[in-house]
């Protein structure tokens, strides 16, 4: 999915996105969930490798299928 690559910038270190999560809907982002303070303050304190804040946040699912 060109979002995950170009906007996301999955797969490129610090530069993709904190807010990509996988779960049992499949990978989301959770930029607009209760889930974004906690990714926050772990960014914060150093412990994420992703550090990209890259858009405003998506409500849907990102398919799985989107990235193949």
């Amino acid at each position: 999915m060109k979002h995950l690559e170009e906007i996301c910038k999955i797969g490129k270190g610090s530069a993709c996105c904190r807010y990509i999560v996988a779960g049992k809907e499949g990978i989301t982002c959770a930029k607009l969930t209760s889930l974004k303070v906690i990714i926050d303050r772990r960014v914060s304190h150093g412990s994420f490798i992703a550090q990209g804040d890259n858009c405003e946040g998506k409500e849907e699912n990102i398919k799985l299928a989107d990235l193949l």
